[in-house]
């Protein structure tokens, strides 16, 4: 859903220091010059960045920990990253850029945290983890109307991959491209996995959990009293255009991913009692891949309709958002 101007009004108050327009410029810009200035200034989504690095020890690489938060009025979405620095010149022997599944890119805080702060999403390129093997050569950051952030890595013949993220003035949804230029690589296989948490992570702490999820044709559930050894999957059939992550035991703290139909090779969600997995192939010569990303802090049922309202902007505004010139 969107906000009305009227609403943006109220959840974008303009700070007090642009209200301390230099008087030689408001003489010469006319009154609704100025307020326009400082009405378009209010409404840019700002970035702040902050870095951690863990000094190599014992044969480790050093540990990088970056956190973006994107100040969207009183909202604010955070995403993370962590990896080792496993490449010359800052070391020169074998170890990976992503040691486990607690490391890599993921959004904070609040319910985001559910789709997991440690490990969102990976991309596997010819059964290869490309974010496992090495770390992003670039981050690049972008304020503005919407806020913008993107990561590239290098790939074998030339090639590159880069994960860009758009964060709009409201905060939500996130929006998420990733963009392969195999330069002379051959690619056989193509595959973005994501890691959610919907209801939270009670199930560490010994709380009862019932992770539950929904598409536009099947659900599945893992109950409390769940007995059998092998936990079910969803299939996503390739028109599935929504994907909705619940915990019907906590009853907030749901998820939803919105997916451009139609571009899916096959595609299955794994539950179980605590992480759910979604992994989704695409077809060999498939080269950008667009998901928006929602998470909630209201109940379940509040949560459902909220995303299946959303599903038609969604489905809109990847196919007409600049991620990075384009790319």
């Amino acid at each position: 859903m969107r906000c009305t101007m009227t609403r943006q009004s109220i959840l974008f108050p303009i700070p007090a220091s642009l209200l301390l327009v230099d008087a030689a410029a408001s003489a010469e810009l006319p009154e609704l010059e100025v307020v326009r200035a400082l009405m378009q200034d209010s409404f840019k989504v700002r970035i702040e960045h902050t870095e951690q690095t863990t000094p190599a020890a014992e044969n480790k690489p050093s540990l990088k920990r970056d956190l973006w938060s994107f100040q969207c009025g009183l909202v604010t979405r955070t995403i993370g990253y962590a990896r080792y620095l496993n490449q010359p010149p800052d070391f020169t022997g074998s170890f990976p850029s992503l040691a486990n599944s607690d490391m890599g890119i993921g959004f904070d805080p609040g319910a985001w945290g559910g789709w997991y702060r440690g490990n969102t999403l990976r991309v596997m390129l010819n059964g290869r983890d490309v974010f496992a093997a090495q770390p992003a050569s670039q981050t690049e950051m972008r304020e503005g109307t919407e806020g913008r952030l993107r990561f590239v890595w290098e790939l074998p013949e030339k090639g590159r991959l880069a994960l860009s993220f758009v964060v709009p003035a409201e905060g939500e949804p996130v929006f998420a491209q990733i963009h392969l230029a195999p330069g002379g690589m051959k690619v056989e296989s193509l595959e973005v996995r994501l890691t959610g948490y919907p209801g939270g992570f009670g199930p560490t702490y010994g709380l009862p959990s019932h992770r539950w999820v929904k598409t536009a044709h099947d659900e599945g559930g893992v109950p409390k009293d769940f007995a059998s050894k092998e936990f079910p999957k969803v299939a996503l059939h390739k028109d599935d255009a929504w994907v909705f992550y619940a915990d019907q035991e906590t009853n907030k703290e749901s998820l939803g991913l919105v997916l451009l139909p139609g571009k899916l090779s096959v595609g299955a969600i794994a539950l179980s009692n605590y992480g759910v997995g979604t992994a989704m192939s695409y077809p060999r010569d498939h080269r950008e891949i667009r998901l928006a990303f929602h998470a909630y802090d209201v109940p379940n049922e509040s949560a459902q309709r909220m995303l299946l309202e959303s599903v038609e902007d969604d489905l809109k505004s990847p196919t007409e958002l600049v991620f990075w010139g384009g790319k």
